[in-house]
């Protein structure tokens, strides 16, 4: 799918997503968060966050995750607008990220890696920091049986999350 095409769809779609999908994105986040646990200040990054929802449910139900810096990136400018005061936001392909290689703890990306998967993973994987993690997490349709990711072990998954299933996975 042409970026700007998804870009525009998610635009147009800005407004109201937060009511139609804050409950299903819960419980990917809820699922994930053994294994969000960063340091206090640490740097992390929710690529493909959209609104900034995994921000307000650390802030609401998980202060260890809520206490570190986080980055919403997303392509959708019109999500981000939505993503006011739920962590800083900066507009980015997740397949060509603008980030220095290691810059973050933990990276999430849930339900965040649809187009050409292998390179969306290779960027998200780069931008993890040693002994960082990476949670991602695809609809159960389409998740793969097991996931390799270049420089990172598998530490969980397939988790089931709601309609996804989750991976998390560790650089070491």
């Amino acid at each position: 799918m042409d970026l700007r095409i998804l870009s525009a769809a998610y635009d147009r779609s800005a407004a109201g997503y937060d009511e139609r999908f804050r409950k299903l994105q819960r419980e990917k986040f809820r699922a994930a968060a053994p294994w969000l646990l960063p340091d206090p200040g640490a740097f992390c990054l929710d690529a493909g966050g959209g609104t900034g929802l995994l921000v307000e449910w650390a802030r609401e139900e998980a202060p260890s995750i809520a206490q570190a810096r986080w980055l919403v990136a997303d392509v959708s400018l019109g999500m981000l607008r939505h993503a006011e005061g739920r962590g800083a936001r900066i507009a980015a392909d997740i397949r060509a990220l603008p980030f220095a290689e290691a810059a973050f703890t933990v990276v999430c990306a849930f339900t965040s890696v649809l187009m050409e998967a292998p390179l969306a993973l290779d960027e998200l994987a780069r931008c993890v920091a040693h002994r960082g993690r990476l949670a991602v997490s695809f609809l159960r349709e389409q998740s793969p049986r097991s996931l390799r990711v270049r420089g990172l072990r598998v530490e969980a998954g397939p988790v089931p999350a709601g309609q996804d299933e989750l991976f998390v996975l560790r650089k070491e």
